[in-house]
């Protein structure tokens, strides 16, 4: 980066750009976004990071929707075959 900028200011700028994609990416494929939303979900909780903020940009994007519940990536992916199959 050419310019010094402030942790928080990237975060913040950051968690924008995010929000912003997985809006549109909900409107495209609302059920492969919710499946990837949930990995994170449970991928952040697991590492020991906390899930606060993914499951805030969840909400903002599928509002008074239920958290998805995590799959194992084997799971995942027959999901996610099956949603191919049936588009």
């Amino acid at each position: 980066m050419s310019n010094e900028v402030k942790i928080e200011d990237a975060v913040f700028q950051l968690t924008n750009t995010v929000l912003a994609l997985t809006n549109v990416l909900a409107q495209v494929a609302p059920d492969l976004t919710k499946g990837y939303l949930g990995f994170a979900i449970e991928g952040s909780r697991q590492s020991g990071h906390g899930d606060t903020l993914v499951k805030e940009i969840f909400q903002k994007a599928f509002p008074g929707a239920p958290f998805p519940i995590g799959l194992s990536p084997e799971e995942f992916a027959a999901k996610e075959a099956e949603l191919k199959r049936q588009a």
